[in-house]
């Protein structure tokens, strides 16, 4: 069985997981980052799963581990994959979303490849629950990756006022872009969940956490009245799905104290470092 480390606090984890849910891959669920009270201590302020450390030196999450008798489906294609030791791992999470939709793709169709519809068409029939229905949407994600989630860091860790609300501006301009594509009653470009939906979705999630940290910040200085219905409906829907419901955290009290080292600007996790020497997240 695929092994998946992981921590149930991080974003970038919960887009693999998301796909793993919802394409109902089997899976091991390893836990793989403890938070150090002092963010001095270990390895970036984390104490980091020894085997996680061994497949992935960064010891970023998620990181998949496929043992050396994993049976993939025939036709997917396993170039991403790195080969540790007698283990296969991947760890990028837009990637992990691509390659595990390959997987249960290539295992529905028995190996048949099938050309995907155009653009903004729904998935294709003949092969339920395809996150990827066009090649331009992974590269879609890309793109709201870098102005939606990696924007989230720096609204918590600018160190001024001026600069973490400019960050909040942008990142609801992405919000509101991502949400013109979003179909009513569906999702983005489509009746059903898509890549771009689950690279965006765990930012979505987070939102109380902007709220609780930068109580001052008002969404409706960018959001029209009917972005913010539309956003209030998309979050309802998202909340309803069985991989979402999988994914969500047990308390909210305990991601609010997992984040506040972010927004007092005491993170030294390798995101956090990257943000605060000016760098984006999605560079890590």
């Amino acid at each position: 069985m695929m092994n998946f480390y992981s921590a149930w606090f991080c974003p970038y984890a919960q887009r693999a997981w998301l796909t793993l849910e919802h394409h109902k891959i089997p899976f091991e669920y390893v836990e793989s980052l403890t938070v150090k009270d002092d963010q001095k201590e270990g390895d970036h302020g984390y104490q980091k799963n020894p085997r996680l450390l061994e497949l992935n030196p960064k010891g970023l999450v998620p990181t998949l581990e496929f043992p050396p008798q994993y049976n993939f489906p025939k036709s997917v294609q396993l170039e991403k994959l790195k080969q540790v030791g007698n283990s296969l791992v991947l760890s990028e999470s837009i990637d992990c979303i691509e390659f595990l939709n390959d997987m249960a793709r290539s295992a529905t169709t028995g190996g048949e490849q099938k050309s995907p519809k155009t653009a903004g068409g729904d998935d294709d029939d003949d092969i339920p629950s395809n996150l990827i229905p066009d090649p331009s949407f992974v590269t879609i994600a890309h793109e709201f990756n870098q102005s939606i989630c990696s924007t989230f860091y720096k609204v918590l860790m600018k160190p001024t006022r001026e600069e973490q609300k400019e960050a909040f501006d942008s990142f609801l301009l992405g919000i509101a872009k991502f949400l013109q594509d979003v179909k009513h009653d569906g999702f983005y470009k489509s009746a059903h969940p898509t890549i771009v939906d689950f690279t965006v979705i765990p930012w979505i999630l987070r939102l109380p956490l902007l709220q609780h940290f930068r109580p001052t910040f008002e969404m409706h200085d960018i959001f029209s009245e009917e972005t913010s219905l539309q956003l209030d409906a998309y979050t309802k829907r998202i909340k309803e799905l069985h991989a979402v419901q999988k994914t969500l955290w047990e308390s909210e009290d305990a991601l609010f104290a997992v984040y506040k080292r972010y927004a007092d600007g005491t993170a030294t996790s390798q995101v956090g470092q990257a943000v605060r020497s000016g760098k984006n997240a999605h560079d890590v």
